[in-house]
């Protein structure tokens, strides 16, 4: 059976290290100060420790007079602890700050995660990105920047080491440094060997981390937990948060197992590399081939070189593993965004008009498309109604002409002018939207509304469109009024009715005074009555905005101008209410079906 073949990485090593080296120097310039000083030094100090022994011993062998010998040690000594004070020093201050890196790349990911194209969020392989950018730099020393930092700066250190030392050790014979440098192929092979496998194994490790993230969060809503006890699913979370946990340590198990393999491989080889390397030097000093000061300065030279060469196999396969992060990372922070065009088109100067010309769209290149050739045209002022069954497009709609996707064929236009022609912040300016999920956020109710800090709030403006929609009697009845916190995640915040939040979503799509209001099913959790009473008051407040009402309740929209009766992802009835139950087809078929619930008092008739 063939193992499955993987993409391979974007970027290669040297482009994360230019990559990384960017971003240190724009958040730290001091940091890649820090790093080449501590490379320099660290080269130079063991150079130097190797060189004392030896000088040490050929000045007592010759004689040499005892102020020759201090000064020269001396002067030795002077440098050495020079060079280790500057490296500790450098060491320490990079520490700090190669791992606020972390903190830099989360922030960067964050803003990238709010203001990215809406497809690369909303759909799985989106966030999926997210999550493995995200782990990337959750795990402390062992995050992809950390490492690529640690492993990049020792593996310069050693390299540089692994060229003095094998001078100094090819003027003894250069058969020993190949037989040092072949034997720790092995090592290097062995590790990237485990690697490799991690990496198979990673999509399994994506897939069971998401169970036992969706688990915990499941368990943790507070939303759930009335259901959570009432049918007893305490024991099915347990258990299925549990399997998936088990199964992951499984993953993971093997794949400590494969790393403990190559551990075992990397000490007999460092067992044969080293004890080949000693052996070889007691033998010739013991023949009087080489004097006890070249002796010391062979075995230190050959102590150095062996703990190089590891360091090196070692850094090169750290640096794989972190270049393969650091593609994670950059994977969601590269190309999640379409560019603006680069002379975009103004806003449109007063009411306009929108229309749907033959559009066709589909989530994925393999599913069946939930547009086909739909057209329609809005005109300015006009009020909308989508209606429809559950999966008939209505929802993807709207995130088509707020520019969320792209059609997979067909146009859509504002004012006669195609919607890629307009920056996307231009473009969002457009539209007050209230969705189905009720956005509520842990800060005053003023900041709720106006989506601002409290100072860039206008007080006199949320109190005028809490008035309107009806809400500002109940809010004003707190002591803190419209500067009350709300949520319980917040000491003392306030909590609001079903019916009291959808008034605020109101009042927060009128604080926007966007030409275009859109209500997208925001009141599926109501009864029907109370559904139809509520988009009837968003229609009176909407006054001679263009509107968009979607619902699968026909009678909520009754009194929009036009009702747009979607099926199998065209427009197939479009008219009046009264056109289209005069017309007899689907539209009026479904409303026949509804019609009993909106009628008051229908509940006690049929029972």
């Amino acid at each position: 059976m063939k193992k499955p073949k993987h993409p391979k990485p974007k970027y290669n090593t040297l482009q994360n290290i230019a990559f990384l080296l960017r971003d240190m120097a724009s958040a730290y310039p001091l940091l890649v100060v820090f790093l080449f000083l501590e490379a320099t030094l660290a080269v130079l100090s063991p150079l130097l420790s190797l060189y004392v022994p030896k000088l040490a011993l050929d000045l007592v062998t010759q004689d040499a007079a005892t102020q020759q010998v201090l000064w020269r040690l001396g002067g030795l000594g002077l440098l050495m602890a020079l060079a280790m004070a500057l490296s500790s020093m450098a060491g320490q201050g990079k520490y700090i700050m190669y791992n606020s890196m972390r903190r830099f790349y989360l922030y960067k990911l964050l803003l990238q995660f709010l203001d990215c194209d809406y497809q690369h969020i909303e759909t799985p392989e989106g966030r999926a990105k997210y999550d493995r950018a995200q782990r990337v730099l959750w795990n402390g020393d062992g995050s992809g920047t950390s490492q690529m930092t640690v492993a990049s700066l020792d593996i310069l250190i050693a390299i540089l080491s692994f060229f003095l030392y094998s001078t100094i050790i090819s003027g003894l014979n250069l058969f020993i440094v190949l037989i040092l440098v072949g034997l720790s192929l092995i090592s290097f092979f062995a590790t990237k060997s485990a690697q490799a496998y991690e990496r198979r194994r990673n999509p399994e490790i994506d897939r069971l981390d998401a169970q036992v993230q969706y688990t915990e969060g499941i368990a943790n809503d507070l939303k759930l937990g009335k259901d959570v006890r009432l049918y007893g699913m305490e024991k099915w979370i347990l258990d299925f948060g549990l399997h998936a946990c088990h199964r992951f340590v499984a993953v993971y198990r093997k794949i400590r197992m494969r790393y403990f393999g190559a551990g075992v491989v990397n000490a007999l080889v460092l067992f044969l590399r080293d004890g080949f390397a000693y052996g070889y030097l007691i033998w010739l000093v013991s023949r009087g081939f080489i004097g006890i000061g070249d002796f010391v300065l062979y075995f230190g030279a050959v102590t150095g070189f062996s703990g190089f060469v590891s360091r090196i196999v070692s850094d090169v396969n750290q640096l794989h593993y972190a270049n393969l992060q650091m593609n994670d990372l950059r994977a969601f922070l590269d190309n999640t965004d379409e560019p603006d065009p680069e002379h975009p088109a103004p806003l449109p100067d007063g009411p306009f008009s929108i229309e749907f010309d033959h559009v066709s769209f589909s989530y994925a290149p393999d599913s069946e498309p939930v547009l086909r050739d739909f057209s329609l045209t809005v005109a300015p002022g006009e009020k909308i109604a989508l209606v429809g069954v559950n999966g008939a497009g209505k929802t993807t709609i709207v995130k088509l002409l707020c520019g969320f996707y792209k059609p997979d064929s067909g146009e859509i236009r504002l004012n006669g002018i195609p919607l890629q022609h307009y920056c996307k912040k231009d473009l969002y300016s457009l539209f007050s939207a209230v969705f189905q999920d009720i956005f509520i956020m842990p800060f005053t109710l003023a900041e709720n509304i106006s989506l601002q800090t409290l100072e860039k709030t206008d007080m006199d403006r949320v109190e005028s469109c809490l008035r309107r929609v009806g809400l500002w009697d109940a809010i004003a009845s707190y002591p803190e009024g419209i500067r009350s916190f709300m949520l319980k995640e917040v000491m003392d915040g306030i909590v609001l009715s079903g019916g009291q939040n959808q008034k605020l979503l109101m009042a927060r799509a009128l604080y926007k005074d966007a030409p275009v209001l859109i209500l997208d099913e925001p009141t599926a959790a109501l009864d029907p009555i109370a559904e139809s009473e509520t988009y009837e008051a968003f229609h009176t407040l909407a006054k001679n905005k263009t509107s968009l009402y979607i619902s699968h309740r026909l009678a909520s929209t009754r009194f929009c101008d036009r009702i747009v009766f979607l099926a199998d992802g065209v427009a197939a009835e479009v008219g009046t209410h009264d056109q289209l139950m005069a017309q007899g087809g689907a539209y009026a078929e479904m409303f026949e079906v509804q019609s009993h619930y909106y009628k008051e008092g229908a509940e006690e008739t049929n029972a």
